[in-house]
Parts: structure tokens; C-alpha cells; sequence
């Protein structure tokens, strides 16, 4: 059973973790956080060109002869960036989902009763429609919007510890 979880999400990585406390806290540090899922978000990762490349031949042979849609001259078309603005939305949004329903099974896994979500502003915007899969009445939920994935679990912890957010690591008395 874990009290605390932290969720550190950008637009195509993700990982939950819960903060752990040691069995031996006379000879290690305690608490700690433990990964418990890390999510890509693959279709976000692949490069542009992967993504979307226009696989009709011919398709900008108008704009390099200088004719634009219906023979306008030098006036470039945009008809596919609604498109593709769209679909990347909802990519983003589907990867919040997932995001947050794995947060959801730890968070009933290991009874967590406080989540602190870290994730740049804009995936905050994608993340917090989903947050209602949470039990509210349970679950406090502490928004940081800061981009933490680079973190590494310690380091991860000694900043929210510091910001308050989460309690501090001990380190075990000297044995002496």
C-alpha cells in the first residue's frame, strides 16, 4: 500500500510511480519512489515525416510549378493542417486516456490517497478531462505544471520533497 503516487507526463512519455517505504529504514533511505508503469506514446514519438507524409504522387508538383489550388499562382494551400492539427489532438487525447487509466489502477491497486501530477501545461489540458476516472472523493490531486520526465526517481523525489509536495527521504541512522 502505497500513500502517494506521481504521474510525470509530456506528450509522448509518461510514467506512474508510488512512493515506497523500506522495510529496513534503520539501513536504507525511506521513502522512496518506485516505478510502477512507464507509457509511450508511439504514433506522438514517430517523426513528422512518418506521420505524415503524402503518399499521392504529385501532391506539391502544383506549388513547385508556382500554380496553387485552382491555378492560383504563388498562393499556397493549407487544406491538410486543420487535418492534421485535428488528428494530432486526438492522439494526445487518446495517450491522456491511457495515461490516466493506468494511473486509475494503481491509484485502486495500492489505496492511494494523494497523486501529484507533474506534466507540461498543455498535457495538463489533455490530462485533467480524464482525471474524473478517479475517485475525487478519495484521491487529492496536486498539479504541478512542470515538465519532470527528465527526472530520475530520486531526483524526482527530492524536488517534490523540497516543493513540500511529498514527505522527505530519511536516511538510516549510523549503525554505531
Amino acid at each position: 500500500m502505497a500513500e502517494y503516487s506521481v504521474l510525470v507526463a509530456e506528450m509522448a512519455q509518461a510514467r506512474i510511480y508510488t512512493l515506497e517505504s523500506s522495510e529496513a529504514p534503520e539501513v536504507e533511505n525511506s521513502p522512496y519512489l518506485v516505478e510502477q508503469k512507464s507509457l509511450t506514446n508511439s504514433e506522438r514519438e514517430a517523426s513528422d515525416s512518418q506521420v505524415w507524409t503524402d503518399t499521392r504522387r504529385g501532391a506539391n508538383r502544383e506549388h513547385q510549378s508556382g500554380q496553387g489550388a485552382g491555378g492560383t499562382a504563388g498562393i499556397p494551400h493549407h487544406n491538410y493542417d486543420e487535418h492534421r492539427d485535428n488528428n494530432e489532438r486526438m492522439v494526445i487525447q487518446s495517450f491522456a486516456n491511457d495515461v490516466v487509466t493506468e494511473l486509475k489502477r494503481v491509484v485502486d491497486s495500492q489505496n492511494v490517497k494523494k497523486v501529484v501530477l507533474c506534466a507540461e501545461v498543455q498535457m495538463l489540458g489533455f490530462l485533467r478531462p480524464e482525471l474524473d476516472a478517479l475517485p475525487g472523493d478519495k484521491v487529492q490531486i496536486e498539479e504541478v505544471p512542470k515538465d519532470l520526465t527528465g527526472f530520475s526517481a530520486h531526483e524526482l523525489h527530492k524536488k517534490l520533497a523540497d516543493d513540500g509536495l511529498l514527505p522527505p527521504q530519511k536516511r538510516p541512522q549510523s549503525l554505531s
